[in-house]
């Protein structure tokens, strides 16, 4: 069986915004295949998010309480969301991956493993089991200078 057939479990480090603890945290994802450059990597990224949006909206459909954990966290942050969904609208997959491909490229989301960055879209990429990667999406903000 070649490297690229079998699946491989990542962890991307997450701070969410609004998050009023300093905490960054890991969340596994499971890859179909092994990628073998970057941009394998976003699009089998952005294949798994398209499809635990697709599962929460479905579950969405059909509430469950919080649990004490959930409870304690949107306290700590100050907001509380029951899992509604409002958004109907289907998930275009072909234009989530180049949104993601071109946010990249352009610099607004930088991606890093083991402290370094990593910028090269078609550059081979070494990948083990386990490892974390850091997504740092960059914000503009913008104002007037009087």
């Amino acid at each position: 069986m070649d490297k690229k057939s079998q699946g491989i479990r990542i962890y991307v480090a997450i701070k969410h915004m609004g998050n009023i603890t300093k905490s960054v945290k890991e969340y596994p994802i499971l890859l179909d295949h092994h990628p073998l450059t970057f941009r394998e990597l976003i699009e089998d990224i952005v294949k798994s998010c398209v499809t635990a949006y697709k599962e929460r909206a479905n579950n969405a459909k059909i509430p469950s309480p919080l649990t004490d954990e959930q409870w304690q966290e949107m306290q700590q942050i100050g907001k509380f969301a029951f899992g509604v969904h409002y958004n109907e609208t289907a998930v275009d997959y072909d234009k989530a991956v180049s949104t993601a491909i071109e946010s990249v490229s352009d610099g607004l989301v930088r991606v890093f493993k083991d402290g370094y960055e990593i910028t090269d879209l078609d550059k081979d990429l070494c990948l083990t089991e386990g490892d974390v990667l850091t997504f740092v999406r960059l914000t503009m903000l913008s104002g007037r200078m009087w």
